[in-house]
């Protein structure tokens, strides 16, 4: 078996898992297409080739993976139509980071932090000083339910929040203390929640989903706070909705267009705090990236299924 990775993995721990895998690290686009050419299994992050590219050399590879949380840009053709299984790195190495970021920028707003840290005097009699808010008794709503929300639930549970979240396929039981609805309910969450947090997918269903009409269904008090992809949410929208007290704030880590040009009407609002895409960030990211490699490997070897494997139809 010829395993091929961008990313250095430790080879004690892939000899193993298997004596018999080859393992070629690679570096640069061209090595990557010469290597994958007969590769069973492929291993890296795919910003700076075409991903079509290396599926077209790839004609013998079986398992990809990505460490990347959002495949979306990686949904082609050539993925569709081949017998090829996609992992990435939702779930257990970017699950609990996305949920702190987002918890992190909920607190910012609620007690007046990012407000509070832009002032250059004393102002606890301010305007920010009287608007500050307590969580406890208030609805977070989880617009996904995967390893963000499942992540963000108990969260807010921590802080006596109820939670309420929509997925596209709601499993027959929910954790404790969490509400969860099909996306047909995604409505009746908007009208329910005091905090949304939307964490889903890119997919031709949820592009655009925060819409005029969706901001419209929120309470004039609510927050957005959104860490998983910027397309989801329109971004005229929202700042309209902000302008017109449709919603009361909103923390933003993704955007529709990225960078966020410097003239956006978002940087000017004292309401909205933005962070550059920065919320999978973490130093003990890539550790446990790695142990899934590791578990996933020794999976493809053993003929198991993979964990956080893509529904290739799905997007996700």
């Amino acid at each position: 078996m010829k395993l091929v990775t961008t990313h250095r993995l430790p080879e004690e721990a892939v000899r193993a898992i298997s004596p018999d895998i080859e393992i070629i690290q690679v570096s640069g686009h061209d090595a990557l297409l010469q290597a994958a050419t007969d590769a069973d299994a492929i291993i890296g992050g795919f910003g700076g080739t075409p991903f079509r590219q290396i599926l077209q050399a790839a004609r013998r590879v079986r398992w990809i993976h990505t460490s990347s949380a959002g495949v979306d840009t990686l949904i082609c053709p050539e993925l569709l139509s081949r017998d090829i299984v996609l992992t990435c790195g939702k779930g257990h190495a970017v699950g609990t980071l996305l949920a702190e970021h987002a918890f992190a920028l909920v607190l910012a707003l609620t007690r007046g932090i990012a407000a509070c840290a832009r002032m250059k005097t004393w102002g606890r009699n301010t305007k920010t000083g009287r608007s500050v808010l307590e969580l406890r008794g208030r609805t977070m709503g989880l617009v996904g339910f995967g390893g963000v929300g499942l992540a963000l639930a108990p969260r807010a549970r921590a802080f006596d929040m109820d939670v309420v979240a929509v997925r596209r396929t709601p499993p027959d039981s929910a954790p404790e203390g969490v509400t969860l609805w099909g996306m047909d309910r995604f409505p009746d969450l908007l009208a329910r929640s005091d905090v949304v947090v939307a964490s889903v997918p890119l997919t031709e269903e949820t592009r655009g989903m925060f819409n005029r009409q969706a901001f419209e269904r929120m309470k004039p008090t609510a927050l957005l706070v959104n860490v998983g992809r910027g397309e989801v949410v329109d971004t005229v929208a929202l700042v309209d909705a902000l302008r017109d007290n449709k919603i009361a704030g909103a923390g933003m880590d993704v955007f529709e267009q990225e960078p966020l040009p410097d003239d956006s009407p978002l940087w000017g609002m004292e309401n909205v705090i933005i962070t550059p895409h920065i919320a999978g960030n973490s130093p003990d990211r890539g550790g446990r990236n790695q142990e899934t490699v590791l578990e996933n490997l020794r999976r493809f070897v053993q003929g198991q299924a993979l964990i956080g494997a893509v529904d290739k139809s799905a997007g996700y």
